[in-house]
C-alpha cells in the first residue's frame, strides 16, 4: 500500500473529535474502556466502537485484565504529532484574534488600498 494512502487512512481516524479526545486521554496513561466512556460520557458500545476503529488502524494497543480491556498508544510518536497540530491551531487562532482585534481598535488602518492608478 502507498505510504501516503496509508497515513490519510490514518489520520482519517482522528477526525472525528471524540476519538481526537481518547487519543489525549490514553496519552496521558493506559486507561479502561469503562474510565474512558465515563471521562467522556458516552455508553460502553459507544466508547467501544471508536477503540475499536483506533486499534484497527494500529493507534492502540490493548491489554486484558480479567474482563476489563486496557487501551494504550501504540507509539508516543503519534500523540505528539497530534499534539504539534493542536499547537498549530492554537497559534493560528490566536494570530487571527489579535488580528481581528486590531482591526476594530484601528479600523481605518485596515481599509482596502487602491491598486494601481484607476485614471
Amino acid at each position: 500500500m502507498c505510504l501516503f494512502k496509508r497515513h490519510a487512512e490514518f489520520c482519517a481516524v482522528f477526525s472525528n473529535p471524540l476519538r481526537l479526545q481518547i487519543m489525549f486521554l490514553i496519552g496521558e496513561r493506559e486507561r479502561s474502556v469503562t474510565e474512558l466512556a465515563i471521562l467522556l460520557g458516552l455508553n460502553l458500545p459507544h466508547a467501544s466502537q471508536h477503540l475499536r476503529i483506533m486499534r484497527d488502524q494500529g493507534a492502540l494497543l490493548t491489554r486484558k485484565d480479567g474482563r476489563n480491556v486496557y487501551y494504550r498508544m501504540s507509539n508516543p510518536k503519534f500523540l505528539a504529532a497530534a499534539g504539534l497540530v493542536r499547537e498549530g491551531i492554537c497559534e493560528m487562532i490566536h494570530s487571527q484574534d489579535e488580528a481581528a482585534r486590531q482591526q476594530e481598535e484601528n479600523p481605518e488602518m485596515h481599509l482596502a488600498q487602491p491598486v494601481g492608478n484607476r485614471s
